[in-house]
C-alpha cells in the first residue's frame, strides 16, 4: 500500500496464512458431494475464512488511515 506522497505501508502477513487456509479448504469442499451433510460443513468453513480474510483486510486499512491522520488529528487540537 503506498499514499499519494510515496509513503508505503506493508501487507499483513497473516493474509498469506489464511489464503493458504483458503486454498485448502476449497480443494476440501471440491470434493465433497453436493447436498451432503459434510458439504455443507466445509461450505461453511470456507465462508468463515473469507470473513476473516475481509475483516483482516479492513482492520489493516482502518489501522493505516488512523496512523497516517493521527499527527494531523493532534496539529488541530493544538491550533484551537
Amino acid at each position: 500500500m503506498t499514499t499519494s506522497d510515496g509513503e508505503k505501508f506493508a501487507y499483513p502477513k497473516n493474509l498469506n496464512k489464511l489464503h493458504k487456509k483458503l486454498r485448502l479448504a476449497g480443494k476440501s469442499l471440491s470434493r465433497k458431494t453436493k447436498g451432503s451433510n459434510n458439504y455443507q460443513k466445509a461450505r461453511l468453513k470456507v465462508a468463515r475464512i473469507h470473513a476473516k480474510i475481509k475483516d483482516s483486510r479492513l482492520d489493516y486499512t482502518h489501522k493505516r488511515a488512523y496512523s497516517i491522520n493521527r499527527p494531523k488529528i493532534k496539529l488541530l487540537w493544538l491550533r484551537k
